[in-house]
């Protein structure tokens, strides 16, 4: 009985995301231990609010960086579908819910050209889509003339999407976090898809050799990162009713910290989408943690800037030992 303890515990340390869950909880016991409201049940459902659009795209990024790929312009993305949705519905007279389809449409062809510059071309992905983020964000900037979108009347639109509260206690932005977490567990992690994703990253030309279309591969895996970001972008609009072409700024280095954070390998091969999701609780745990202490926002970024640092240096520790 006592060696069959013995091997559960050896399993469970040696679960990939359990030293992660060791630090969210550490890190969430001292913030409650210097701020008692840290665990207050309104706080910790704002706490997973705020998770929750860095979340969504996060999990996706996982999947990209997964198979050997990046893509910086997803903050572009995000406020691009927010500018489309936003501005057909109050120039263009549309039906707010067709709005946001054709806004996610719109995400999902800025995701398409992503991963056709990138497997075409051959082009590093740092470097192609560090392009299109600069293009993608001058297009919101144009589409908008600069200007926020705004005043916008009440509709279920809004309720679904960001401002509802379920049982008027758990906000609906939660519910989207964790039903985009489930789908993308699943598609990484137990279909064959996954198993492709791996393998791509792992070791491409190996992936090639065994009839896997790596390029269509990384083809879908912007397209999910696109997806992601616009899905993002409307439970943004949702829950604030407002949108500005500059939103999402930064939202990609915090999406692949969160990843990093949670144990993925840059370079590819490696990752899990629970052990992300537990990698955007962090930084949201350590944000909302010294806003309760009163810090200064300055110091708030360069704590955040300081577990990312951790992180990287752990990942690139750890995957040097695989090797």
């Amino acid at each position: 009985m006592n060696s069959g303890r013995a091997r559960m515990v050896g399993r469970v340390l040696q679960l990939r995301d359990f030293g992660v869950l060791i630090a969210a909880l550490g890190i969430g016991l001292v913030f409650a231990l210097l701020a008692p409201a840290f665990l207050s049940p309104y706080n910790l459902f704002n706490l997973l609010r705020q998770t929750s659009e860095l979340g969504i795209v996060a999990m996706a990024m996982t999947v990209l960086i997964v198979s050997g790929e990046f893509d910086l312009s997803v903050g572009a993305i995000y406020a691009v579908t927010g500018v489309v949705t936003g501005l057909l519905f109050k120039v263009a007279g549309m039906n707010l819910w067709a709005a946001g389809a054709l806004g996610l449409s719109a995400a999902l062809l800025l995701g398409a050209i992503n991963g056709m510059l990138v497997t075409i071309t051959r082009v590093n992905s740092f470097i192609a889509t560090l392009a299109t983020m600069m293009i993608f964000r001058g297009l919101a900037m144009v589409l908008s003339r600069g200007q926020p979108v705004s005043s916008f009347p009440d509709q279920w639109f809004f309720e679904v999407l960001g401002r509802a509260r379920l049982f008027g206690t758990v906000p609906v932005p939660i519910l989207w976090l964790l039903g985009w977490g489930l789908v993308m567990y699943f598609l990484l992690h137990r279909t064959a898809y996954g198993v492709r994703v791996f393998a791509t990253g792992d070791n491409r030309e190996a992936a090639d050799l065994a009839g896997i279309r790596t390029a269509r591969v990384k083809r879908l895996n912007f397209l999910l990162t696109a997806l992601a970001a616009g899905v993002a972008g409307l439970v943004s609009l949702g829950y604030l009713k407002t949108v500005t072409p500059t939103q999402g700024t930064g939202l990609e280095l915090e999406a692949i910290a969160a990843s990093v954070i949670g144990g993925t390998a840059m370079r590819g091969g490696v990752g899990s989408i629970l052990g992300t999701f537990l990698g955007a609780l962090i930084m949201a745990e350590v944000r909302t943690g010294l806003v309760l202490m009163g810090t200064d926002a300055y110091l708030q970024d360069a704590c955040v800037g300081l577990i990312i640092a951790a992180a990287v240096i752990l990942n690139v520790w750890l995957t040097a030992r695989r090797a």
